[in-house]
């Protein structure tokens, strides 16, 4: 799906405001608007629950069952979190703004998009703005050696700070660590060291930072192979102006296990309220997938 995205070819962040040049300028800021204000009604409905799923078709297969006795909890920090009294299972969620083409940036293929100078006019000055902008990081990709560690750091928050400072919580366990950056375009390196922690320490190439309206994304690679992105809620920039041509996602992911997996979508949003959500994914092959939560 496109997004409303930077990639920061710019020469510093004061650049991504964007100002319509044409007639409808007036039209798009006030769909814009409503579109923003839409997000944030759609995210205090979703956090009002917990909620059960009462209807999930997944490639024509009705497989409700599957969560039947789970109660789904929307929380602020992001996490999405499933219960059925013994069993608990952890996974993300956000609402954003979208329309209605592909974003490569989302699949799982990290050496899909390798050639891609996404990262041309990057600097670490920028890089460092994004990440001591916002708190609470979380890793949204992670393949080490074409296997999928994303789900060994949900509920794990990322904070960085200007003085080189990387700290990580998980409830109530806590990590301290270091990063650093250096070069320029597409050959920054990215230092992590975190004790305690695998996968995540190593010595990262910057691939790509995208920033949207109620979401922003750091993507790291090694080799073109081997990928960590990390992710955030906040907005970043000035969205007042440019172009949306109105669509909203609901997303979710799950890790494990494969059932909930299965629920891992960018949602359409069909219809909302504070005991509904009805949602709904279309794919180019045709099949139509639903899901409808209903408060308990």
């Amino acid at each position: 799906m496109k997004k409303y995205i930077f990639k920061l070819t710019f020469v510093s962040l004061a650049a991504l405001a964007i100002a319509c040049t044409n007639d409808s300028e007036s039209d798009e800021m006030a769909n814009l608007a409503q579109l923003q204000a839409d997000v944030e009604e759609i995210s205090n409905a979703a956090m009002a629950g917990p909620w059960t799923i009462t209807n999930f078709v997944d490639s024509g297969t009705n497989e409700t069952s599957d969560f039947e006795g789970y109660g789904f909890s929307f929380n602020e920090d992001g996490s999405l979190v499933a219960d059925n009294g013994s069993v608990t299972i952890t996974g993300t969620w956000s609402v954003t703004i979208d329309d209605d083409s592909d974003d490569d940036s989302d699949d799982d293929n990290s050496s899909e998009d390798d050639g891609d100078d996404d990262c041309d006019s990057c600097t670490v000055d920028q890089l460092t703005e994004v990440l001591t902008a916002c708190e609470d990081w979380f890793v949204d990709k992670l393949e080490r050696n074409d296997t999928d560690l994303e789900g060994n750091f949900t509920g794990y928050d990322f904070n960085f700070t200007a003085d080189g400072t990387v700290t990580v919580t998980s409830g109530m366990d806590s990590f301290s660590g270091t990063w650093e950056a250096s070069g320029s375009g597409n050959n920054i390196q990215v230092v992590l060291s975190i004790s305690d922690l695998s996968d995540i320490p190593d010595t990262w190439t910057l691939h790509e930072i995208e920033l949207e309206n109620g979401e922003s994304k750091v993507d790291l690679r090694i080799n073109g192979e081997d990928r960590l992105r990390f992710k955030n809620g906040c907005t970043i920039g000035n969205f007042n102006g440019g172009q949306t041509t109105g669509e909203i996602d609901f997303n979710i992911f799950f890790a494990t296990p494969e059932d909930f997996n299965e629920l891992s979508e960018d949602w359409n949003i069909v219809s909302y309220s504070v005991t509904k959500i009805e949602l709904i994914d279309e794919s180019s092959d045709g099949e139509t997938d639903l899901l409808t939560f209903e408060r308990q």
